[in-house]
């Protein structure tokens, strides 16, 4: 297994099967509290000086970095899960960010739909977990003004095998399971054309794609839509299954056995893994910090050291 991901595994083994880990979910109740919360604080290993800029402490570390937002915001609650995302910005923008005074409180959300919630009321500040079409849907649906203000690594949607090992022997009437929430059926779909399953109907845009699009279905394939979280688990119930990367991550399923992807040249913009804000803060001090630890040299390096599936945006390129 990559780097990443066994040191990772151990945290993630209680959550393999948790529901909705990612910004994916099917769940659309509405509350005002986080199904399942906790929360911890991390404090900064090296606090800088008071009036001492980001930039100016990384510059002294030998690194760049971000300037300072931490003396009116120093700290940052974000949503934690075992997901890739969430466990590389612990791994590699925490500790640029902590060298500037920040301060940093995760709080657990199981629930994809929750998180939203308590992003839009300011229980969290942030998160690395979804990607736009889901937060452009869930705004749509909620009224939410909810902000993808950068797009970060993100690990691609697959199509791994369930009682099949490769995609060649697909047969008549195979079923294949996928993520039931919107924005990841459609996502899931797009994959199945770009391997020749199924043909979409090419007046309607990829990221709206349902089961309704398609156009042809040469064989005869039958779609169960679940919850992206239990997908894993029943895998030999289906021909194939498509996950989408942090499934398979959490899963403890090697990227590498994929037997289709998504790739660094056809992903599709909104399908990309976002820091996610609330609309009103997007323009703060601290957003645009952490907006620059992903853009620094630092975190730049950092990536050279992690495993190669990750689909990078051109920042890190």
């Amino acid at each position: 297994m990559k780097k990443l991901q066994k040191t990772i595994l151990t945290m993630a083994a209680g959550a393999i099967f948790a529901t909705a880990l990612t910004g994916c979910s099917a769940d659309s109740g509405k509350s005002t509290t986080p199904e399942t919360t906790t929360a911890g604080t991390t404090t900064a290993g090296t606090t800088t000086a008071e009036g001492t800029t980001a930039a100016q402490a990384a510059e002294t570390d030998g690194t760049s970095g971000p300037t300072s937002g931490a003396k009116d915001h120093p700290e940052i609650k974000y949503r934690r899960m075992p997901t890739a995302t969430s466990d590389l910005f612990e791994a590699g923008i925490i500790p640029i960010l902590e060298k500037a005074g920040y301060t940093f409180t995760p709080l657990e959300i199981t629930d994809s739909i929750q998180r939203e919630i308590a992003l839009s009321e300011d229980e969290i500040d942030m998160h690395v977990d979804s990607h736009t079409a889901f937060v452009n849907s869930f705004n749509k649906d909620q009224g939410t003004e909810l902000a993808p203000v950068l797009a970060i690594p993100t690990v691609p949607t697959g199509i791994y095998g369930g009682t099949k090992d490769s995609l060649e022997a697909v047969a008549d009437g195979d079923k294949i399971a996928f993520p039931n929430d919107a924005s990841n059926e459609a996502r899931s779909l797009q994959l199945l054309s770009e391997i020749g399953f199924v043909v979409m109907d090419a007046s309607v845009e990829p990221t709206q794609y349902t089961t309704a699009n398609v156009k042809e279905n040469p064989y005869n394939l039958e779609f169960v839509e679940m919850k992206g979280g239990t997908i894993a688990g029943v895998r030999t119930d289906f021909a194939f299954i498509i996950l989408r990367g942090s499934d398979a991550y959490n899963a403890g399923i090697d990227f590498g056995t994929a037997l289709a992807a998504e790739s660094q040249k056809d992903i599709l913009a909104d399908n990309r893994m976002q820091l996610v804000v609330n609309g009103k803060h997007k323009d703060e001090t601290w957003v645009q910090d952490v907006i620059a630890a992903y853009k620094s040299e630092e975190f730049k390096e950092f990536m050279k050291g992690e495993s190669s599936f990750w689909i990078l945006p051109d920042y890190l390129q």
